[in-house]
């Protein structure tokens, strides 16, 4: 029988020795910086190499997150950092930036490479492209369908990475701008604020529409067992020690015999997170949305409160030493509170422990007991004198990727829209291209709809973030069948995409590539891309810091954020507490979540244009009234500010 690895999450020195001692294969963990979950408590570069020498001594594996989009300032710090971790031999690095796959190939070459789920790699295109690469595995989005899985399973070039256990983001792996949207920090670099937790408002209703179930698949071991499946992954960074001590005994368990499943689901009721869900992989829809939404098991409702503790009513036991989660309904002031004393009051019992920030009505639930004992220090820790990198040293490598060249540097303005029929109504010689952005029913028929030929060489046809294992032959198919009838031009929605198209295909890249330094610029222009969007949410700062100016800024857009394959019953207009409106759609079966504002840089034109840049993108794909077209064309060619607009990350910058 065939053993799948078990990949535990080690967000601190406890929880490392707590995935050791539960029969983990290997850990992954991060630094203080550049990994998808900066508000763990991570490590140092002192306590990862300590870690990855006690877990190489037990024969256990080492993998090391990278797994974050990086600014140009930040450069100088990503390089030290390589540096750092290739003197430490870990097992791999997980990243999501191109710009760590650059330095990794050219200067770090005894680091192995792991593509994170960050990189929405979601199909065997993606595998191929990956691999030739350099990566050596992908991990897969939590999302996919049990007949995917076995079909990637089958057809990919690289060993699979698979979540089996742990939080559900509501949007793509990847693919969510709602907490970068609301405050600068982004899902994207390890700061999300989990917005997909929070109260929407749909008609006079109110509700966590968003705030998805717990994963758990340890149903499905033997099926991944029988597919191969290199590793399985427990999400969790931010959990304490017992949880993962917890999840690596049960999925340990069912890894080394099938026949022990039930019972290993046993320790599960224990993991003290949300109710659960196997969602797509189970075909469990339905009931994926989380009814209790606190992590633990609910205990209760706080009836009334003192400054020595809380009384309520509880079915579940509870004893001094355990570990409470109080919640309110905006999960704005929830925190983690230890038992002193438990006291039988009539039919309730009363709980003393600290009550700050405690109020009537809050929800208490189990996190934590006492029975794990925490293991919190290494035997024999050794300080390590690292090689470090230099800032001359690191200028010079960063110096040795190109950029494209462009001599022509005159003002492009290109327009994407969602409707064939808008056609109609724009003046062609406005644009330099326009990006057609049609579900793939429509692609199908395009050829049908007789465009002329001088029409065609000026759109662009854009292929979705999402391409389903089920529907990529007929993808290429449609694709192929389109070049052949003259559409010769194609804006990747992934990076891997560049592998469906035709020989002589004239290539760009959309804003769903992420490029946020001009490492990764450097990257795509390796493969032959000329035309690539910079990100919605980058910012003005980060964009003056690069050497890069050939990229097509996006200056007036809807941003998707929320990008989702759940369905969520709701109206088509929702609100949140503060009263913002937000336009929900459903395209190409994904659920995606628009603010109703648009987003406008049209103030910022001259300003642009003084420090370099030179190509731009309206984006009317959500705006149903092409009539509007004219006065935004106005705004732009005047430099001036849409009244109503706003500036996302531009002014504020991302954090």
């Amino acid at each position: 029988m065939f053993k799948p690895e078990l990949l535990l999450p080690a967000g601190s020195t406890e929880t490392f020795f707590a995935a050791m001692d539960g029969g983990a294969d290997a850990v992954y963990l991060g630094f203080k910086k550049f990994n998808a979950r900066n508000r763990a408590k991570n490590f140092s570069n002192n306590d990862i190499a300590n870690v990855i020498k006690e877990a190489h001594s037990r024969h256990k594996k080492v993998y090391i997150t990278l797994n974050t989009l990086l600014k140009n300032a930040e450069l100088h710090e990503l390089i030290d950092t390589i540096n750092v971790i290739s003197q430490c031999n870990p097992d791999a690095v997980i990243v999501q930036d191109f710009a760590v796959i650059q330095l990794i190939r050219k200067f770090f070459k005894n680091l192995k490479i792991h593509a994170s789920t960050q990189m929405s790699s979601h199909n065997s295109a993606s595998a191929s492209f990956f691999k030739n690469c350099g990566v050596e595995r992908i991990i897969l989005p939590r999302e996919l369908t049990e007949k995917e899985l076995r079909l990637i399973a089958t057809r990919s070039a690289l060993p699979i990475e698979i979540f089996v256990h742990g939080a559900l983001c509501y949007s793509f792996s990847g693919q969510c701008l709602f907490s970068s949207y609301l405050g600068g920090n982004s899902a994207n670099r390890g700061m999300c604020a989990q917005v997909c937790r929070r109260g929407f408002k749909s008609g006079n209703e109110k509700s966590t529409l968003f705030s998805l179930r717990d994963f758990q698949l340890i149903d499905y071991v033997p099926l991944f067992s029988e597919l191969k499946i290199a590793s399985l992954k427990v999400e969790g960074r931010m959990k304490n020690a017992e949880y993962v001590y917890n999840t690596a005994r049960a999925y340990r368990m069912a890894i080394d015999d099938h026949s022990r499943i039930e019972e290993a689901k046993e320790i599960l009721n224990f993991d003290f997170a949300r109710e659960k869900t196997s969602w797509f992989m189970g075909k469990d829809l339905r009931g994926a949305i989380a009814q209790n939404q606190g992590t633990g098991i609910f205990a209760g409702k706080i009836i009334s409160v003192d400054k020595q503790g809380f009384l309520l009513q509880s079915q579940v036991e509870l004893k001094p030493g355990y570990q409470l989660r109080i919640r309110n309904f905006s999960d704005s002031d929830s925190g983690f509170i230890r038992i002193t004393a438990v006291k039988d009051v009539n039919d309730a019992c009363f709980v003393s422990c600290s009550t700050d920030g405690v109020s009537v009505g809050d929800e208490v639930y189990l996190s934590g007991t006492d029975s794990y004992k925490l293991i919190s220090s290494f035997p024999d820790y050794i300080r390590y004198n690292f090689r470090q990198i230099l800032p001359k040293q690191a200028e010079t490598l960063k110096a040795s990727f190109s950029l494209p060249a462009f001599k022509n540097r005159e003002t492009q303005i290109f327009l994407r829209i969602s409707d064939l029929a808008q056609l109609q109504s724009v003046k062609l010689r406005d644009f330099e291209a326009i990006f057609l952005k049609l579900p793939f029913t429509k692609l199908e028929k395009l050829n049908a709809a007789n465009i002329p030929a001088d029409i065609k060489s000026k759109i662009r046809i854009e292929l979705p973030k999402f391409i389903s294992e089920t529907r990529l032959n007929a993808f290429r198919k449609t694709i192929n069948a389109l070049f052949s009838a003259g559409w010769k031009s194609f804006v990747l929605g992934h990076i891997s995409q560049i592998d469906l198209l035709p020989a002589g295909a004239k290539i760009s890249s959309s804003e769903n590539v992420f490029l946020l330094n001009d490492l990764a610029v450097s990257f795509i222009n390796q493969h032959g891309i000329r035309d690539y969007c910079y990100p919605l949410e980058n910012d003005y700062p980060n964009m003056l810091v690069g050497r890069d100016r050939g990229g097509i800024v996006p200056v007036y857009f809807h941003p998707e954020l929320f990008y989702s394959r759940m369905p969520v019953k709701s109206g088509k207009l929702l609100s949140d507490d503060n009263g913002k409106k937000y336009a929900k759609s459903v395209y190409n079966g994904f659920t995606i979540i628009t603010d109703i504002t648009p987003v406008s840089f049209t103030h910022n034109i001259s300003k642009f244009k003084s420090k370099g840049f030179f190509k731009f993108l309206i984006d009317f794909s959500y705006e149903k009234d092409i009539n509007k077209l004219p006065s935004i064309l106005k705004a732009y060619r005047e430099s001036s500010k849409i009244v109503g607009s706003v500036d996302f990350n531009m002014k504020k910058e991302l954090h």
